[in-house]
């Protein structure tokens, strides 16, 4: 394993963990803001609510694949630390 396969490694493992909370957050909120604005509820609790269950549920569901990827690159980082000490 090279210092770039490496360093690609970390972006796709921290994408993998990244991600899909991004994704769940950016849905959450803009389907709170527009609700917000169609309702004209000017409540900034209602989206804080939305975006935590959302985020309780996505942990729920996903966490544990989520962690797999970051447990997949570790395991592979360390085993190639011999390697790249050696080059």
């Amino acid at each position: 394993m090279t210092p770039a396969q490496v360093s690609l490694g970390a972006w796709v493992a921290f994408a993998g963990l990244v991600g899909p909370a991004l994704a769940v957050m950016l849905v959450i909120g803009l389907s709170a803001g527009v609700l917000q604005t169609i309702t004209q509820v000017r409540e900034s609790s209602v989206p804080f609510i939305l975006k935590l269950s959302g985020m309780v549920a996505l942990t729920a569901v996903a966490g544990p694949w989520m962690m797999q990827g970051l447990e997949d690159y570790a395991t592979h980082l360390f085993l190639a630390v011999p390697g790249l000490l050696h080059d």
